[in-house]
């Protein structure tokens, strides 16, 4: 990813694209360009090293909704790749992202749903790359598909209900990282009680899953909890259920009793912690969450283990979009989901970036997981420079140790990755910037005792050519170190961006 620039310029932006529109509802063409020159190609090692020019032509679509019974947006490009040596590589790959809400009945029925389709690595173990274009037969085009229909509503004046059912699909073309699952849950809150201070929920969930041809895997689960505020500003959660699942029994049918503590803190509109932590079948679930801000930095750290029972979740093995991160880490400067969005997208407009342009690559599963992530980032926001920092480590298992297959968490195996990143922008003029990416990423198993490193440093030159035309150049240094097959990479990129 890019280094970030100046958030003001985001927001002037961001009210100029929502003016322009008028309506709220804006639908825009676009036509991307881009010409890589590569001295590796293919990321082979040493003298197999084979130069090449790669032409990216992509069209794309992008549509968003501020206003009227949907909420949400759609990026989609489709990227033809022409190889000048390596014609045999050349290929149409998509790219997708797409999340929206949609109001069915007034202030009762609604629908959720969200699609992306990205390219991801099959082994995190094998060869990777930050470049998506080159010819790398460790990579694969994944698309994920999300709905949830759901209804809420008040029960008299002493409780809230929420009714869901969701379906989630995950499709790699390869059958054993094919996934979907389906859930239905019950929630009920309470509302407005006279114990001001005491609160309760009440949920039920029966979820089930599967991956491939590896047949069905159930989960039921029953929670009761109760929040209590200490002050204004320090609440205490507790909570205790009842799960009953084949996860990580060899097929067997399970039941165990969970319970959970924690507390969130919130002092001021800048500053919250949360912290919960539950008992359950595999051990110890938790999520910790920290956020603060400032007028020029904005802090984030967050800690979570649970399950994950799709190849497609939001666990280690899913690659994450620079959208998605960029709309998390700007919650604190944007609340509303519509101008959030818009500011978004004025930032990656100006580093030529796509939604769906992938800030760290994942693996495919195929069965469910056990994934701790943890993540810790800051971003220094100057008048005309922003520096962001980040960290992260993940871990994941398979649920069912005793499970043979193949994969990165097939016989036991246990996947450890750690991520670094330092990312620079420098605002030199009103339409131009500079911004250096440092980047470093490692992988490792227990069990293969497999290690892979990938390390990358690129500076991106950007400027505006006109109202609907931006240019970039990027030059780009690739070092990946295997037992395997290592490799180094050095590119350039020109990629001319027109917007209709």
């Amino acid at each position: 990813m890019v280094g970030v620039i100046s958030v003001a310029s985001f927001s002037a932006q961001a009210q100029e694209q929502e003016s322009a529109s008028g309506t709220g509802l804006v639908l825009q063409p676009t036509l991307s360009v881009s010409e890589t020159f590569t001295n590796n190609v293919g990321l082979e090692r040493g003298s197999d090293a084979r130069a090449d020019a790669i032409t990216d032509i992509s069209p794309g679509l992008r549509l968003s909704s501020r206003a009227g019974r949907i909420i949400g947006s759609l990026d989609y490009a489709l990227h033809g790749l022409v190889y000048a040596r390596r014609s045999s590589a050349s290929e149409v790959q998509q790219a997708l992202s797409a999340r929206g809400t949609a109001e069915a009945i007034d202030n009762w029925a609604y629908v959720d749903a969200s699609a992306s389709i990205s390219q991801q690595s099959i082994s995190a173990l094998g060869t990777r790359s930050v470049d998506s274009n080159l010819a790398d037969g460790n990579r694969t085009e994944v698309s994920t598909f999300q709905i949830a229909p759901y209804v809420r509503g008040p029960l008299g004046s002493s409780a809230n209900y929420v009714l869901r059912w969701g379906w989630t699909g995950s499709d790699s073309g390869d059958s054993s990282a094919k996934s979907t699952s389906n859930d239905v849950s019950l929630a009920l809150t309470s509302g407005e009680s006279a114990f001001k201070r005491l609160g309760w929920s009440l949920d039920a969930t029966r979820l089930s899953s599967e991956f491939g041809d590896q047949g069905s895997q159930e989960s039921t689960r029953f929670n009761g909890r109760l929040n209590f505020a200490v002050t204004p500003e320090f609440t205490l959660l507790a909570g205790v259920g009842r799960e009953r699942n084949n996860f990580g029994f060899s097929g067997q049918q399970r039941s165990t009793t969970n319970w959970s503590g924690g507390f969130r803190w919130t002092p001021s509109e800048r500053t919250r912690l949360e912290v919960t932590r539950e008992h359950r079948f595999f051990g110890n679930a938790y999520n910790v969450r920290f956020e603060h801000r400032t007028p020029r930095t904005v802090w984030t750290f967050t800690d979570s283990q649970d399950v994950s029972t799709t190849a497609g979740a939001n666990g280690t093995n899913s690659p994450q979009s620079v959208f998605d991160l960029l709309f998390a880490r700007f919650a604190s400067i944007a609340p509303d989901p519509a101008q959030r969005t818009a500011l978004v997208d004025a930032f990656l407009l100006n580093n030529g970036l796509t939604r769906s342009s992938l800030a760290n690559g994942g693996f495919l599963t195929n069965a469910t997981s056990i994934q701790r992530r943890q993540n810790l980032s800051l971003a220094l926001i100057g008048v005309r420079t922003t520096v962001l920092l980040s960290t992260s480590r993940n871990d994941a298992r398979a649920a069912d140790t005793a499970a043979t297959g193949v994969g990165d968490l097939s016989n036991g195996s246990n996947l450890h990755s750690t991520g670094f990143g330092a990312n620079v922008s420098h605002r030199l003029t009103p339409l131009s910037s500079l911004s250096a990416d440092l980047s470093q990423s490692r992988n490792s198993s227990t069990v293969a005792d497999q290690k892979t490193r990938l390390r990358s440093l690129t500076t991106t030159y950007t400027t505006r050519l006109s109202k609907q035309v931006d240019l970039s150049v990027s030059a780009r240094r690739s070092l990946f170190s295997s037992d395997v097959d290592p490799y180094t990479e050095s590119a350039v990129v020109a990629n001319l961006r027109v917007q209709f």
